[in-house]
């Protein structure tokens, strides 16, 4: 009994929602339409979805080379940036910039290990020189900071 009754109002609703479904009338500009903006949305969505992977980009015609995390083909996450001259940067990458903690090593012998921010030390930091000397404190932009 109760079984007929669920059955009843179950076929009832599928009745209702076919008769709802056939006063939608779908013209060529409707569906055109909903095309286009099917296509808008997929398009925006390569920009506003990050691709992640683990790889290798090569810039310069293959004079640096980083090997890291990668999002939309960008470094974005740890890694490592090597130039052809030697000199490295190892650490945090964001939208294809030095941001975070990192260490960049030249080829003439100093480094700096510490924070930075758009590609520049800045920050907490610490700059050994070639000479010996140390310097441990605050950057910004790129200059230490007495």
């Amino acid at each position: 009994m109760v079984g007929n009754i669920i059955l009843k109002r179950r076929e009832s609703r599928m009745k209702q929602l076919i008769e709802d479904i056939k006063k939608i009338k779908l013209t060529r500009g409707t569906v055109e339409l909903l095309t286009v903006v099917i296509i808008i949305i997929l398009g925006m969505s390569v920009f506003m979805i990050p691709i992640k992977r683990e790889g290798t980009l090569t810039y310069d015609n293959g004079s640096i080379t980083y090997s890291g995390k990668i999002a939309n083909n960008r470094m974005n996450g740890q890694g490592k940036l090597t130039y052809k001259n030697g000199d490295t940067y190892e650490g945090s990458f964001k939208n294809g910039v030095f941001s975070g903690q990192g260490t960049y090593t030249s080829e003439k012998g100093w480094t700096y290990t510490g924070e930075f921010k758009k590609g520049q030390p800045d920050g907490q930091g610490t700059l050994k020189t070639t000479n010996g000397k140390t310097y441990k404190g605050k950057f910004k932009q790129g200059i230490y900071q007495k």
